[in-house]
């Protein structure tokens, strides 16, 4: 097995020992520059600087199940030449120039490696923070029914991220899991996360729906609500603090 080569690399590892850690991995994986098989249009030789209209060309490899096409790219020289037999022009870009050049085109991550990962078009879009995550504010009228509960069967994974983001910001106080279902709106029930602090909350929650969008594996529900308890409908935050405890408190990193 390859030693890690870089930062990217380590997280890659410690995300794959430990499903927690992805959403770490991915700040990092945004952060850098990554491999790709390729070269300019114009076949440049040696180190240049892309200019904007460059036309690269990327190779594509095919998948085994399909043969669909999939574009390779690799979290470090040691790793792109680990995967090829022959000499083969490479490009080194930031991923996320490689994100916007291949939108909509599926990408593998380390292929022939056991540190592989597949990105499909919406994988990418999450990443880049596109119109495809959906993060819509809805308030409800004062007339709407509103169903309560508390939630069964939440994914450690998804309770452990969550907690991790919330210490970082240090005007979170505390975090409840909930259920709610609106029957007006739809007959599917929601998981509710409340969260109780002072300030502004709406890049926190924008971060937080980003991080558990990326979770990997089945989740119980399939769309979560953020409330700000005691700010936004006050039945909602009574019900929290009066019949859920925080899997979250300040300074507090255990999972409830």
């Amino acid at each position: 097995m390859l030693l890690p080569a870089n930062d990217l690399e380590k997280a890659l590892h410690k995300a794959a020992a430990d499903h927690s850690q992805a959403p770490a991995f991915y700040d990092e994986l945004m952060d850098a520059k990554v491999f790709i098989l390729g070269k300019p249009e114009e076949d440049d030789t040696g180190k240049f600087t892309l200019e904007e209209e460059q036309a690269l060309i990327i190779q594509h490899w095919e998948r085994e199940a399909d043969k669909s096409p999939v574009v390779p790219f690799f979290t470090s020289l040691q790793m792109l030449q680990h995967a090829i037999d022959t000499d083969e022009p490479y490009l080194e870009l930031p991923t996320t120039t490689l994100f916007e050049l291949t939108m909509g085109a599926p990408l593998v991550l380390n292929p022939n490696s056991e540190f592989g990962m597949e990105f499909e078009p919406d994988d990418v879009a999450t990443l880049l923070d596109t119109d495809l995550m959906v993060n819509s504010e809805h308030i409800l009228d004062e007339e709407t029914e509103v169903l309560l509960g508390v939630p069964h069967d939440v994914p450690e994974e998804f309770i452990s991220v969550l907690s991790q983001h919330f210490a970082k910001n240090s005007q979170i106080e505390s975090a409840y899991l909930g259920t709610i279902q609106i029957p007006a709106q739809d007959d599917e029930e929601h998981l509710m996360v409340g969260i109780k602090g002072s300030g502004d909350f709406q890049k926190i929650i924008d971060i937080a729906v980003q991080k558990i969008s990326l979770l990997k594996g089945e989740q119980p529900y399939a769309v979560v609500d953020f409330y700000v308890i005691d700010q936004d409908d006050q039945d909602i935050s009574d019900f929290m603090i009066e019949n859920v405890t925080p899997f979250y408190t300040i300074g507090d990193r255990t999972v409830h």
